[in-house]
C-alpha cells in the first residue's frame, strides 16, 4: 500500500480519537496490532476485548490473515487488512480497494445492494464498476437468490446461517471472446438477526476471491446466547 494511504488512515484514527468526526469510529492500538503482522491470529477473548471490530480475511490461496475496522462513514466500512490494503464495505459487499495490484476504484448504484434492504432480498443489482487494468463504467448485472440454510462453525461456536447467492455476470472487456465473466458469491447472514456473519466474493474477473468472516460479530452472537469458553 502506497504510504500516503496509510497516512490518510491515521488521518481519520486522529479525527475520531480527538471527536473531530461523527462519522468515524476508529481504534489505533487495534489497528497498530493488526498492522503488525498480516498473520495475526486472535482467541475469543482477545476478540471480545478488542475496541476496534475485527475480521479473518482469505484472498486466494494465500494464508488467512486479519482486518480491522478503521472507520465509519455511514453506511461505508472501511478495514485495514494485515497487508496494509483498505476495503471499503458497503453492508458487506466490497465497493472500493487500496493497495491491491488491481483496485475496484468505484460501485455505483449502492442504493439499490440487495444486502442494505430490510425487508425482501431484491432480485437483482445492477450497477458500474472502475477496475484498474479493466476499466471505467463497466457494466455488472447480478441476480440474487436465497438457497437455503446452514449452519457453520466459527470459533468453536456453531451457527445457524442463511445462504445467498449472488450470480455475477460482467461485461465483456476486451475486443475479444471473453471467459470467465460470470461467477457467484456467496453471503451467509444469521438465520435469526439476519447480520452478515461470513461471506465468499470477489469483484473482478481477474480478481481474488476474498473469503471473509466477521470474527467480532460472531463472538458477539456467543455472547447473546451465553456461550463461554
Amino acid at each position: 500500500m502506497k504510504l500516503h494511504i496509510l497516512s490518510a488512515v491515521f488521518g481519520f484514527l486522529c479525527l475520531s480519537l480527538s471527536g473531530c468526526s461523527t462519522t468515524t469510529i476508529a481504534y489505533y492500538n487495534t489497528l497498530k496490532l493488526a498492522l503488525k503482522d498480516r498473520t495475526v491470529t486472535y482467541n475469543v477473548e482477545e476478540i471480545a476485548a478488542s475496541k476496534a471490530d475485527l475480521m479473518q480475511i482469505k484472498a486466494g490461496e494465500r494464508d488467512a490473515a486479519s482486518l480491522a475496522l478503521a472507520y465509519i462513514d455511514g453506511d461505508k466500512y472501511k478495514w485495514v487488512s494485515g497487508d496494509k490494503v483498505i476495503f471499503t464495505m458497503h453492508h458487506g459487499i466490497i465497493v472500493k480497494t487500496e493497495g491491491l495490484d488491481n483496485d475496484l476504484f468505484y460501485t455505483s448504484n449502492l442504493q439499490h445492494n440487495p444486502l442494505a434492504t430490510n425487508d425482501v432480498l431484491p432480485f437483482s443489482w445492477k450497477r458500474k464498476v472502475d477496475v484498474a487494468s479493466i476499466g471505467y463504467g463497466v457494466p455488472v448485472d447480478s441476480s440474487w437468490r436465497i438457497v437455503g440454510e446452514e449452519t457453520h462453525n466459527y470459533l468453536g461456536f456453531s451457527v445457524p446461517l442463511i445462504k445467498v447467492i449472488e450470480t455475477v455476470d460482467f461485461s465483456e472487456y476486451t475486443p475479444f471472446i471473453d471467459v470467465g465473466l460470470s461467477w457467484e458469491n456467496t453471503y451467509f447472514l444469521h438465520k435469526h438477526t439476519k447480520e452478515l456473519l461470513a461471506s465468499k466474493q470477489k469483484f473482478s474477473p481477474e480478481g481474488d476471491v476474498y473469503d471473509m468472516v466477521y470474527l467480532s460479530r460472531v463472538v458477539r452472537q456467543m455472547k447473546k446466547q451465553g456461550v463461554t469458553q
